[in-house]
């Protein structure tokens, strides 16, 4: 009888505990359902000129907000950002670090400051919600920067330095060459010891989930002609270490099935900040063999459409037929169409 009654137990113990895991699938599925929910509730009119107070009282909330972050400018993300793309121009390849004092290449300054926030805290593509403008726009893209270098005062592995972030401006588009949006331009000033170093305008886009899945936006054929070029193809590996040494958990850059059903894409996205790293690679690269020491002053880029993994590229530049301290960089996309565009200014 005692064999029954334990029998029976172990029986009951068995379904409580089957209960229980059975609950919090339910539960973890409701999270998720919910969390959904507040991502794809329809309330596009919400900023529409019938009720633009829902942005409007977002704006204001966010132009009186102002992040600090601190950080130094070891060596170490420098070198590993160097083999990351096997960059020829400069010193500290393979095991070599950079030494103290070394100029931090234009555009290596996203290897630092990076986001500082926990998997909770993030949105759930893996972005931050630093500067997120109110649903439905929940999905994310790079769409360009202004970068304005102090030559007097550039950064150097080794500092101590500061970034202030702030929002510069934020417009509401009902229709445009990406569908209905929210463009946010961010300011990031970065200072040292000695003053300003670096200012940036970070200009991101954030659209609905009609926006994405409506169809391909306009695209624009490269009919330039460059004076100089490469052509490569953005592996998975090249993103992933990108990815990495950015602390960048964005899953449109890693996570093929994420960017494919969710986002809506042919395949995973490189990097907006990537292509202008590479823009200015190509740049310096030219530059050099020309025997000349570069010193820019203002690079400004925008991203037009997005480029994928395994895709070839081709990185362009020319010379300003009217300004010899001007050049003009591109970027082509394995179809042929302008995928990004910009202008560097020398010092």
């Amino acid at each position: 009888m005692s064999q029954i009654f334990e029998a029976i137990k172990e029986l009951l113990v068995f379904a409580n505990l089957q209960m229980l895991i059975s609950n919090r699938r339910l539960l973890f599925k409701s999270v998720l359902v919910t969390q959904k929910a507040k991502l794809n509730v329809p309330i596009v009119r919400w900023l529409t000129s019938s009720n633009g107070s829902v942005l409007d009282r977002w704006r204001t909330e966010m132009e009186s907000k102002k992040i600090l972050t601190h950080d130094t400018l070891i060596a170490s993300p420098l070198n590993l950002l160097a083999n990351t793309l096997n960059d020829q121009t400069v010193p500290y390849r393979h095991a070599v670090l950079p030494a103290s004092d070394t100029e931090i290449p234009p555009t290596w300054h996203h290897v630092y400051f990076p986001p500082r926030t926990p998997e909770d805290d993030l949105a759930l593509d893996g972005y931050e919600t630093d500067f997120f403008p109110p649903p439905p726009f929940v999905q994310r893209m790079w769409a360009g920067a202004t970068l304005v270098w102090n030559t007097e005062n550039p950064l150097r592995a080794g500092q101590q330095v500061t970034m202030a972030t702030t929002l510069d401006k934020a417009e509401y588009r009902q229709q445009g060459r990406v569908g209905e949006s929210v463009f946010v331009h961010l300011g990031k000033n970065i200072s040292n010891n000695q003053g300003w170093s670096m200012k940036e305008e970070r200009s991101l886009v954030y659209l609905t989930d009609q926006s994405i899945s409506s169809g391909p936006t306009r695209s624009i054929r490269s009919n330039k002609k460059p004076s100089f070029s490469r052509t490569m193809t953005p592996s998975s590996i090249l993103l992933f270490r990108y990815s990495a040494l950015t602390f960048n958990s964005h899953m449109i850059h890693f996570d093929h099935t994420y960017a494919t059903t969710q986002e809506h894409h042919p395949a995973c996205l490189v990097h907006g900040p990537l292509s202008s790293t590479l823009m200015m690679g190509l740049l310096t690269s030219h530059i050099q063999s020309l025997d000349q020491k570069p010193k820019f002053r203002l690079f400004r880029y925008k991203c037009l459409l997005p480029l994928y993994v395994n895709q070839p590229l081709t990185l362009c530049g020319r010379e300003s037929a009217s300004d010899p301290k001007i050049y003009e960089l591109w970027v082509v996309n394995h179809e042929g169409n302008l995928a990004v565009k910009g202008s560097v200014e020398l010092a």
